[in-house]
């Protein structure tokens, strides 16, 4: 019979009813009124979201595509940026930068570590010439489930007096854990529409400080589809260069309606909540957490793929016998690592299902654990926080 699947990879999310059926609507003149209105809509909330009063380009696009967005558009063959190198999505913003001929320096950490502000400070110190244009970090990095201090990076990079850029990923973390993009001085934030966003695939997003504005102004990269300064012109109109993605900025002014009436603050400490619960599950389950302590994620836990268990074979159970879907680590991580995403369109009754299948897969594998262990721990942490 029919049933509910829980996709618990850490993106793409579960999508609330509300905003699938916002995506059914007939497709709107790109050129008319009625398109108008929803890109200033769309505009205006996302601003609430990103806590800024920077401008925000909309492309159709991967979270990827808007990170090689920012690089073409920031910055020049020869110039020099400091990356980190602490899983794969961080590799990847150093990857793309390398194959646009920028220098890059890595601040490299073992996967399950962050970046701290000391790190950041260190390089910069460093840079007696100046040369750094910009400082590239993810907010949260998939692949592990680590979070960065960004506003402890922000104020490393200020008290250092160097005049480097501030660019973000945040294609987890945004609308699941506070951003304060104007606050903390970050001067671009990229992200995707498939995660906090609660949206299908196929949007990018980034905010660009005035300050950054400065280096497009300088940067000699080629880019034609990437173009800010073109992008920026027609949406001042609220136009772009080239067909948008319609139907997902229909599902965006939907899921901006839902974080709007919920309230930013709630959904930060419902993501917060679960995350917590699904952490403490898991060790009460005698599992082992992967990323460093103190900077966990709360929209992705890593857990060690206990010892004598296969991964496949679990994330299969899991999957056909429970409809639970989660993530495995990637490349070095691969068959060490499970990943359960629990950003976006996710509520505490949800958590129960989710770590008490874990927990039967485990079992049926023949990994020792006591069955109600998973949904009593989960209990205790709802109820610690009434």
């Amino acid at each position: 019979m029919e049933r509910r699947t829980y996709l618990q990879i850490p993106g793409p999310t579960n999508i609330p009813d509300r905003i699938l059926r916002s995506l059914a609507q007939p497709v709107i003149n790109h050129r008319g009124q009625e398109f108008e209105k929803l890109v200033t809509r769309c505009v205006e909330g996302l601003k609430k979201v990103y806590n800024t009063e920077n401008d925000v380009l909309i492309f159709p696009s991967s979270g990827s595509g808007t990170l090689e967005s920012a690089i073409v558009n920031l910055f020049s063959p020869g110039d020099t940026i400091v990356a980190s190198s602490m899983g794969v999505f961080s590799e990847r913003v150093a990857t793309i930068a390398e194959k646009y001929e920028l220098n890059v320096i890595r601040i490299t950490k073992e996967w399950g570590e962050s970046v701290k502000p000391k790190d950041v400070r260190e390089v910069l110190e460093k840079d007696v010439d100046k040369k750094v244009k910009g400082v590239c970090l993810p907010h949260n990095e998939t692949a592990s489930a680590v979070v960065n201090d960004i506003e402890g990076v922000s104020k490393a990079i200020k008290e250092t007096n160097h005049p480097a850029i501030l660019v973000v990923d945040a294609v987890s973390s945004l609308a699941c854990m506070p951003l304060e993009t104007d606050a903390w001085g970050v001067d671009v934030v990229v992200t995707g529409s498939q995660k906090g966003l609660m949206l299908p695939p196929g949007m990018g997003i980034v905010s660009i400080s005035p300050k950054a504005w400065k280096l497009v102004e300088k940067s000699t990269m080629p880019k034609w589809y990437w173009d800010y300064k073109a992008v920026k012109k027609r949406m001042e109109i609220k136009q772009f260069p080239y067909t948008p993605s319609t139907t997902l900025l229909f599902g965006l002014s939907e899921a901006l309606d839902i974080l709007e009436e919920e309230g930013l603050e709630n959904v930060f400490k419902r993501h917060e909540l679960i995350a917590t619960a699904i952490r403490e599950a898991a060790k009460a389950m005698g599992l082992s957490l992967f990323a460093e302590e103190g900077y966990q994620s709360n929209s992705v836990t890593a857990i060690e793929v206990p010892q004598g268990i296969k991964y496949k074979e679990f994330a299969d159970i899991l999957n056909t016998k429970y409809g639970v879907v989660i993530g495995g680590g990637l490349q070095k991580l691969k068959g060490k690592i499970f990943r359960i995403g629990h950003l976006g369109s996710l509520h505490k009754t949800d958590i129960y299902a989710i770590m008490s299948a874990v927990e039967i897969a485990l079992f049926e594998l023949g990994y020792k654990v006591e069955l109600g262990t998973a949904a009593k721990t989960v209990s205790g942490v709802f109820l610690n926080e009434q």
